[in-house]
């Protein structure tokens, strides 16, 4: 398996992220482990509630988009570190949502002097029935130089 370095990521570079379907059941039950609030938990009490219905917790979405931008962007990159993650959530995540989207690279800077570069970019994890965006991450890692031969 080849691996991507620093070096290896240019400013403008779009990757498509794969599909996630979002269950009652799945947000149910990542809310139970992680955020049991009843908007989250309790479709009877949420149905009562401000959003009128069970939606997924924050975690949950920012837990999917992590998968996503791992399996389109991050799976073959020697890294060293996350270092700012600026996330926003837009709209509520509902059961029957199928959440798709794209990060796109906005900066690298390579310091030679250290080895290593950082690499930002900007993600939209969106509903892909409506296109609307749900969560926006603006975050930014410091990723290893290819080494001298």
């Amino acid at each position: 398996m080849s691996v991507r370095y620093a070096e290896d990521f240019v400013v403008g570079t779009e990757y498509r992220f794969g599909r996630w379907p979002m269950t009652e059941d799945d947000i149910v039950a990542f809310a139970k482990t992680f955020d049991p609030q009843p908007m989250h938990t309790d479709p009877e009490a949420a149905s009562a509630g401000q959003w009128g219905g069970v939606i997924a917790s924050g975690l949950h979405t920012m837990a999917v988009y992590q998968a996503l931008v791992v399996e389109a962007v991050w799976a073959d990159v020697v890294g060293k570190a996350g270092r700012n993650v600026n996330a926003r959530l837009r709209r509520p995540v509902r059961p029957g949502m199928v959440l798709t989207g794209k990060a796109m690279i906005t900066e690298v800077t390579l310091r030679p002097e250290k080895g290593d570069g950082i690499l930002a970019w900007r993600a939209e994890l969106v509903d892909e029935a409506s296109g609307e965006v749900v969560l926006i991450v603006d975050a930014d890692a410091v990723l290893y130089l290819r080494p001298a031969a």
